[in-house]
């Protein structure tokens, strides 16, 4: 205890030091020099007390010199010249008063072995040896000086007390080099030691970062290489779902492989999601969004699983909810999502009820938290579950009281997703809980509120017809632009889709032609969607150069995002694309 209360006060003063003057060199030069002065205060008027007027006076003008050394440490000078100074003061000091007190054999000369081994703290391991050489020196000549007379002897000293105490002395010297030269070689070994260890450790450290970047390209080259077949199989999915002669029991079969597919396609949102959390990349694009429009979609998008397991399935929004704000979507609707999904998981009966309100700044009038509550009447979750619910990969135990269907089943990430999210938009989260009465999730999350927006139908004198829209689809897979074709035509039908397989033959075209929309792929084989965007936007002249570009690629991560953003695309698509997303983005784009 009284060690680190001494430790906690010298961490303190040295802190109180100007930040120039705060390495370990300063802080050992400034405690060996006030050290001295307090010793020489104290023996000053004690030499004078015992009538030894001249050491007395000695030792308090070398307090004084000490005094003026801090001094020049204090105003930049260099430390070694200081400490040079302050060395020379103190050895002259001792020999002063040796001099008067008995020569080799005086008290003070066992200051001596003291002296030389400052210079180890403060300056330098060679300026030890220096004062250590320095002070064997001294030593002898004042022996010699006493041998010949030179120095005035004291009653009952003789020779061979002089040679003993000399002895004595120099031994005392040369076992302070024993140690010094001992305590620099261990710590040159431990100098060594800590080095390869850093070694080993930057070795480490530069193997696993290699390894994340493999682990970042296996999970980009995952992603689009499963997205790719994926947006076909949902693609031709929702075609089928919407051709009207399919017959009733095929419809059925279409929805169950289309949830299966939305299933897959969440797992690997997730994969991805809590890679780019556990980097720091995780992307954010807030939009002006009508927010009883996005609540009333999303908490829609789960009703018919809802309705498979006979669930009161409710929304409750208060009517003081602003309509417009600015928030991103996407990540919005993921968090909701992710909590409603797992009511639904973990509820066998009753109801799964969302509550949406509002509550104003106190300073603001543009500004307020939303209130998101998902109160379900599920099986509930232990109490000593509660604080790892939202760490990845864990699971409750079920206990056979949900459905057998795999596909309600998930991964362990969509809560710690869901709370990563909230955390980065400066919101929180916090869960109420009991076994066999049900959970309740409740989500703040800033919000600023914006100004109302006009949607396209209500667009005034608009002279744009949408149905004529001329589009460029640019990819590298066939079965992607039969896809995507097909689910323009059946939003737009009388489109006219003009394609490009590659990067060349998409420059070409765009060259040629003034498209009104460019759907494009990024990753592509010659040249990338963001090359050639860039080509167009720097070699074509208007209005060519300004064609408004949409990015449909399977990669999502941010140098992706950050990389459409400059070469002027302000829409990105994910594959797979919603039908609905798609045409409404190509109208945003064309009015």
């Amino acid at each position: 205890m009284t060690i680190d209360l001494i430790r906690n006060h010298f961490r303190y003063i040295r802190h109180r030091l100007p930040k120039n003057l705060r390495s370990i060199e300063d802080f050992y030069f400034l405690s060996f020099t006030v050290s001295s002065v307090v010793c020489l205060a104290f023996l000053s008027p004690l030499l004078a007390y015992t009538s030894q007027f001249l050491p007395a006076w000695t030792s308090a003008l070398s307090g004084v010199f000490i005094l003026f050394c801090i001094g020049l440490w204090r105003f930049g000078i260099a430390i070694k010249w200081v400490h040079i100074i302050y060395q020379s003061i103190l050895m002259w000091c001792i020999l002063y008063n040796a001099y008067y007190s008995g020569g080799v054999a005086s008290p003070v000369m066992v200051w001596m072995g003291v002296v030389p081994i400052l210079p180890l703290f403060t300056v330098s391991r060679r300026w030890s040896y220096i004062w250590l050489i320095a002070s064997f020196i001294s030593i002898i000549c004042i022996y010699l000086a006493q041998l010949y007379g030179y120095v005035p002897l004291l009653e009952n000293q003789s020779l061979p007390q002089l040679t003993l105490s000399a002895i004595m002395i120099c031994t005392l010297c040369i076992t302070q080099i024993i140690l010094v030269v001992t305590y620099d070689s261990a710590n040159v070994q431990n100098i060594r030691h800590i080095k390869r260890k850093n070694e080993t450790l930057k070795t480490l450290s530069e193997e696993l970062q290699q390894a994340n970047v493999h682990k970042d390209r296996f999970l980009a080259t995952v992603s689009h290489e499963m997205r790719t077949p994926l947006n076909a199989i949902m693609g031709y999915l929702g075609l089928l779902r919407t051709t009207d002669d399919l017959p009733t029991m095929a419809s059925s079969y279409v929805q169950g492989a289309q949830n299966s597919a939305a299933h897959l396609l969440t797992v690997i949102n997730d994969l991805l999601d809590f890679s780019q959390i556990q980097q720091g990349k995780l992307i954010f694009t807030p939009q002006t969004v009508n927010l009883h429009k996005v609540l009333k979609e999303t908490h829609q998008t789960l009703a018919p699983k809802a309705a498979g397991q006979a669930l009161d399935y409710a929304l409750n929004i208060d009517p003081h909810l602003p309509q417009w704000v600015r928030i991103d979507p996407h990540r919005f609707t993921q968090i909701l999502l992710n909590l409603l999904g797992n009511a639904l998981k973990f509820t066998v009966n009753g109801k799964v009820t969302t509550h949406v309100r509002f509550e104003f700044n106190d300073t603001r009038q543009d500004a307020g938290q939303l209130i998101l509550q998902v109160k379900d009447t599920g099986i509930g979750i232990p109490a000593e579950s509660i604080d790892h619910i939202f760490e990845p990969f864990v699971q409750l135990d079920t206990n056979s009281k949900l459905s057998n269907d795999n596909s309600l089943r998930g991964n362990g990430l969509g809560l710690s997703i869901t709370q990563s999210l909230i955390k980065n938009l400066g919101g929180n989260i916090t869960i109420c809980s009991q076994i066999g009465i049900g959970s309740t999730f409740e989500v703040h999350l800033p919000i600023n509120i914006a100004k109302a927006q006009t949607t396209y139908k209500e667009r005034p004198n608009n002279q744009t017809h949408p149905e004529q829209v001329y589009l460029l689809l640019v990819d590298d897979h066939a079965t992607n632009r039969l896809v995507a074709s097909a689910t323009i035509k059946r939003g737009l039908p009388n489109a006219r889709i003009d394609e490009a397989k590659n990067g060349t033959e998409a420059i070409e075209k765009m060259k040629a032609n003034h498209y009104d929309v460019v759907l494009m792929d990024l990753i592509m084989p010659d040249y990338s969607g963001i090359e050639v965007t860039r080509i167009i936007r720097s070699e074509c002249p208007p209005p060519l150069c300004d064609v408004p570009v949409v990015a449909l690629t399977a990669n999502v991560a941010e140098d992706a995002v950050k990389a459409c953003l400059e070469v002027g695309i302000l829409e990105l698509l994910p594959k797979p694309f919603d039908r609905e997303v798609l045409i409404r983005t190509i109208l945003h784009q064309v009015t």
